[in-house]
């Protein structure tokens, strides 16, 4: 499949005629929500009716979110441009908002496996979050960034590359992130609301919860189990789960982490690496993302996915 070229997408955006709705996937993160808002702004500056969809929002996101309304999913897009950003493919759209009816789609992605499911589409794996792709599609346009908007789409670059310290803050990321500081983003202020922000109940969970780490295949890989019990007493949202998965891929000699979280529905996988492709361990378990992160919803008890990931990390990755 192929790209469609950028100038291309920001000409039918820019010149749109219907409302554009923005949409991503369920559980936003920094990267989904970041971009989201940042690209609203821009089309708003340049008199484009958009309108974000997402679906609640972790409450560390609110600086982004005080001047705007936010559409909750499923939206009606028929007659509309449909947006989407951030999804391997349709199916990531949370649940039941269908594309159906929308006189457009427009894919922009920046995961390992995308299926195109756009009429345009622009997928870019090297790019470092889909804030960055968004950087990209609009930076001939200044006119059209508030600091707002800039400081939207460097929360997006800061969140997805772990504040600049994963192996995916690259020279095209860094350099975006100083444009936009430019044009307005405030590091400190973004740095402030997202991780100078704990409650206590955090960190009350986290003195349990790192207790639990069990480190096997000869220490390379570290697993945190998070039980339904665990999770219900401290009451964790997904946002701070997420920040969860830095602490077992941290300790020496690590390669592999996975933290599981046990739900009604069986156990979510979230998977991180120093260098391993853990793209494709999600993908064996219908998952997927990128080669440093990746997920993967498996039905079955928190016990049960341990062992078939670690027996799939032992025979089909050799750790």
């Amino acid at each position: 499949m192929k790209n469609n070229d950028l100038s291309h997408i920001r000409q039918v955006l820019l010149g749109a005629e219907v409302p554009v709705l923005i949409l991503s996937h369920p559980s936003p993160d920094g990267d989904s929500i970041g971009s989201t808002i940042g690209v609203h702004g821009i089309l708003t500056a340049a008199g484009v009716e958009a309108i974000p969809v997402l679906p609640e929002l972790p409450s560390v996101f609110n600086f982004l979110t005080t001047a705007v309304t936010i559409l909750q999913p499923p939206a009606d897009l028929r007659g509309k441009i449909a947006l989407v950003l951030d999804c391997g493919d349709s199916k990531r759209l949370p649940p039941g908002q269908s594309l159906d009816g929308a006189s457009l789609v427009i894919n922009i992605d920046h995961h390992l496996h995308n299926d195109y499911f756009g009429n345009l589409n622009y997928v870019d794996p090297s790019a470092a979050a889909v804030g960055e792709l968004a950087y990209n599609l609009f930076r001939d346009c200044p006119q059209f960034f508030s600091p707002a908007a800039a400081e939207a789409l460097y929360t997006a670059l800061v969140t997805d590359t772990g504040g600049f310290s994963y192996s995916n803050t690259t020279a095209s990321a860094l350099l975006a992130a100083g444009t936009l500081v430019e044009w307005g983003a405030r590091p400190h202020w973004v740095y402030r609301h997202l991780y100078e922000n704990k409650s206590q109940g955090y960190y009350d969970f986290l003195a349990e919860a790192l207790g639990r780490i069990e480190l096997h295949c000869a220490g390379k890989v570290a697993v945190l189990p998070l039980g339904r019990e665990l999770l219900r007493r401290h009451d964790i949202g997904d946002w701070e789960l997420d920040k969860v998965n830095e602490y077992p891929r941290s300790l020496a000699g690590v390669e592999v982490s996975i933290v599981l979280k046990e739900t009604e529905e069986g156990t979510k996988a979230s998977l991180r690496s120093k260098g391993w492709n853990v793209a494709a361990v999600a993908a064996a378990f219908g998952g997927g993302g990128h080669n440093n992160a990746a997920g993967a919803t498996l039905e079955m008890s928190l016990d049960e996915a341990k062992g078939k990931l670690l027996k799939y990390l032992e025979q089909e990755e050799g750790l």
